[in-house]
């Protein structure tokens, strides 16, 4: 059988499909997936371990000793020292220092250092104490300090100075009653009677503020009534302003009565235009006087300087005078005086006798006239006494 013959252009085509066909199936995502997932991983070389007795450097590391248990309870002695906010600067400058140290240090501390410092700022405390305490308090502090030894300075501290400082509260609380408002003095009664230590040291330290500012605002509510223009002035602005307690007892204790002296200066000066003599002197010195001095003549010496000049207008102050002479050697004179609410004096002058003449008259014309018909009289009696001698004589 004869085989036809095969044709030479399709030969090359089954070789180019043949020489193509393994690159077309290894660029497939398929095939790149599983070669990839047969191909054995390189093994991972690990990094070279460290000695466990070889540092950073290859060096062997020496190993820190372990702290004795002694200087361990040391230490934490001392942190709890430090973490005490009622420890002194004395002890906790030398806590702070043995806590660097060595164990030695630490214990010289606790067992030596730390009584010394602990008695050195005590002994400051209660200088301190007795410098702002009362009479009780001063006292106590003083024999605790007279004594010398820890354990007086101890019980100072933990009982003596509030035992002391009860006492001088008590004393305090007392002084507050005097012009007390009535807030002050309910407050104070009560504690006065049931009040605890705790609850009188509050009041004094604190607390009489708040009660006291409200007697303080009643206590200028009730001044406007009867204050001057520049007082009234002076409580409004304030009470306008939402004093505060230390505002408010300023006030009361020191700024109304620098107001009121002013207006007390107005008052008095506008009286010496139309005063009489008296109440001009009084008011002048008042006005050169001091605060007291001007309240003073606004409440008696206006009235009595005014009572002074009226005394003064109503009896007159005129006097009179009249000289008589007769045929005879014998001259007499005669003075008259009028003081008070007319009533006038006459005497004559020189003579051992004195007689009263009476003025009727409200003013010194009719003094004046009393004083003449006093001395006509006078000269008339001269001149009968001279004819009584001629007839003796004759």
């Amino acid at each position: 059988m004869d085989v036809p013959p095969v044709k030479l252009p399709r030969i090359a085509s089954i070789v180019a499909t043949a020489a193509i066909a393994p690159a077309v199936l290894l660029s497939s995502p398929a095939f790149a997936a599983d070669g990839a997932s047969a191909t054995p991983s390189s093994p991972s070389t690990p990094p070279s371990p460290t000695a466990p007795d070889q540092g950073s450097e290859g060096k062997p590391a020496a190993d820190k000793p372990a702290e004795d248990p002694q200087a361990a309870k040391d230490r934490a002695a001392i942190e709890a020292i430090l973490a005490d906010p009622a420890r002194g600067p004395g002890v906790r400058q030398a806590a702070a220092k043995a806590l660097k140290g060595t164990a030695a240090e630490m214990r010289q501390f606790l067992t030596v250092e730390l009584a010394e410092q602990q008695f050195v700022d005590d002994e400051v405390k209660i200088s301190r104490i007795h410098n702002d305490g009362g009479p009780a308090v001063k006292a106590a502090a003083i024999e605790a300090l007279r004594k010398q030894t820890q354990a007086a300075y101890t019980e100072f501290l933990k009982e003596g100075q509030h035992a002391a400082r009860l006492k001088d509260d008590r004393v305090e609380l007392a002084r507050m009653l005097n012009g007390a408002g009535r807030g002050v003095t309910q407050a104070v009664n009560e504690l006065l009677d049931h009040g605890t230590r705790e609850q009188i040291r509050e009041f004094v330290a604190t607390g009489q503020y708040k009660v006291r500012a409200e007697d303080d605002r009643v206590a200028l509510f009730g001044m406007i009534k009867d204050a001057g223009p520049g007082l009234k002035e002076g409580i409004i602005k304030l009470l306008e302003g939402n004093p505060t307690p230390a505002q408010l007892r300023t006030f009361v204790t020191t700024t109304q009565h620098e107001l009121r002296d002013e207006d007390n200066k107005v008052q008095i000066a506008s009286m010496v235009a139309k005063a009489g003599p008296e109440l001009k002197k009084a008011a002048l010195a008042a006005l050169k006087g001091t605060p007291e001095d001007r309240a003073a003549f606004l409440k008696t010496g206006q009235h009595v300087a005014r009572a002074k000049d009226e005394g003064h207008g109503t009896g007159g102050g005129g006097s009179a005078t009249g000289t008589g002479s007769g045929t005879g050697n014998g001259a007499q004179q005669a003075v008259a005086t009028g003081t008070g609410k007319g009533n006038g004096n006459a005497a004559p002058a020189g003579g051992s006798s004195s007689g009263p003449l009476a003025s009727t008259g409200a003013g010194s014309e009719t003094t004046w006239m009393a004083g003449a018909g006093a001395a006509a009289l006078t000269a008339g009696a001269g001149l009968v006494v001279a004819n009584r001698r001629r007839r003796t004589s004759a």
